[in-house]
């Protein structure tokens, strides 16, 4: 999988010049989602060294999102975590699958800092991208489940109380749905 398939076609020659700067790393079998029409394939994990990584996230313009976005898929989740909240800073509606994803993860921090910043953060995006990719959606909210009954069921006994599920909610409302 080629990360250049993560993002608009727009965006290739961006994607090609940052990769040389992120050096050798592999990736985990990809998702796929559709964002306005076009076919991406986002990573499930990359494996970028940190340094390389974390200079280019510092890099001005696309360059620098494109590489917070991959960061959101490396595999140490307080590097995810930090690649978040940056991306949560950002209106690009190219990086709402990046974001989305991270709604059917296990780090609550990173999902009760993507919750804080719904509805109003990239708003329109958001909602274009998850009326396309519903059934996605639902992946993401049985995962969410799955890590609360597993991890986090004796800290919120109740589904309702815990962070991830008012995230899930929060997203089903921006997709046009009944929160579940």
């Amino acid at each position: 999988m080629a990360e250049a398939d993560a993002f608009p076609a727009a965006l290739a020659g961006t994607v090609a010049q940052l990769l040389p700067a992120l050096g050798s790393g592999r990736t985990h079998p990809p998702f796929a989602v559709r964002q306005d029409g076009e076919a991406l394939l986002i990573p499930a994990r990359t494996y970028y060294d940190r340094e390389p990584l974390l200079a280019c996230t510092r890099l001005p313009g696309d360059a620098g999102v494109i590489a917070l976005c991959l960061g959101t898929r490396h595999h140490d989740g307080h590097l995810r975590e930090a690649c978040a909240r940056q991306l949560l800073l950002q209106e690009r509606a190219w990086t709402v699958p990046f974001v989305v994803h991270l709604c059917g993860e296990y780090v609550l921090e990173i999902i009760e800092a993507i919750g804080a910043a719904l509805p109003a953060w990239n708003a329109d995006a958001l909602a274009r991208y998850l009326r396309e990719n519903p059934a996605y959606l639902d992946t993401l909210e049985r995962r969410n489940v799955s890590y609360w009954n597993c991890y986090y069921r004796g800290q919120y006994p109740v589904w309702g109380s815990y962070p991830g599920r008012r995230t899930m909610a929060a997203l089903r409302t921006l997709q046009g749905l009944t929160p579940r």
